[in-house]
Formats: C-alpha cells, structure tokens, sequence
C-alpha cells in the first residue's frame, strides 16, 4: 500500500491536464475581453465617422437660422439601422467673438467673428460577446467632430 501510495505521489502523468484545466478560464477570459474591447473600438470609429459626416453635411450646406435638423438627419442616416436606445446626438451651433462662446443670434462688433458647428454623439455601449454585469453594465462611449463654417 506504502509502495503504491508513493508512486501515485511521484507520478507525473495527468500534471498538463491539469494545467490546462487551470490556465484555460484565464486565457478565455482574455481573449473574450480582446474581442469585446475591440468590437467597442469598432463602434467607437463608427460613431466618429457619424460625426464627422455631421460636420461635412454643415461645411457643404451651412445651416439657414440656426436649423440643425439636416444635420442631425445625415448623422442618422450614417448610423442607419445601429443606433440603440441610448444613441443622443447633440447638434450645437456658436460663434465666437472676441474669443467668448456665444449664440450666433447675438450682435458681435468682431470683425472675425467666427461660426462653428460641433456634433456630439454620446451611447451606452453593451459588449457583445460576455455580460461584465459583475464589473461594469455598459460604458459610455462618445465623440465629438467641430467645423468652422467661416
């Protein structure tokens, strides 16, 4: 008994088993995380280029008293069909003068006064692939685009 008890001990058979059976959650979990980081850096480029659509949309067709809805629509509509519930596109329009922000209604005695358009699109990001309940239930994702229109 002695005898079996000490080669069962000694053996080293079944020990790589063993380690795969301890290292493979970690590496899984590794390579999930890779995957959903970047599935989050993809939707991060596409909520830039929304953006930046915005912004070309305004410096081709300058917006008439401050109506921003056309923009907002060409932002829409490169988002098309991947917008969520928690998708808030923000459309401002200011101008500068005498370097302070302020409305474009307002007089300005600058000469240089200066109009700019800056689209915002804020989203709730949820990961595809693995639910990090237990860390975090989404992360907020956003990006801004700003043009000078003069």
């Amino acid at each position: 008994m002695k005898r079996l008890l000490k080669k069962l001990i000694l053996s080293t058979q079944g020990t790589s088993l063993v380690e795969l059976a301890l290292l493979m959650p970690v590496a899984l979990l590794l390579i999930v995380g890779s995957l959903d980081m970047g599935a989050m850096f993809v939707r991060k480029m596409d909520l830039s280029n929304a953006a930046k659509s915005g912004v070309q949309y305004a410096l081709v067709r300058k917006p008439m008293q401050g109506d921003l809805t056309n923009i907002t629509a060409a932002v829409h509509n490169t988002l098309a069909g991947s917008m969520t519930d928690s998708t808030l596109v923000n459309v401002e329009l200011y101008c500068m003068c005498h370097e302070v922000r302020q409305f474009c209604t307002v007089d300005c005695t600058d000469e240089n006064v200066s109009a700019f358009v800056n689209v915002t699109i804020k989203e709730n990001y949820q990961t595809p692939f693995f639910n990090y309940s237990w860390f975090k239930s989404s992360f907020p994702i956003s990006e801004t685009a700003t043009i000078r229109l003069n």
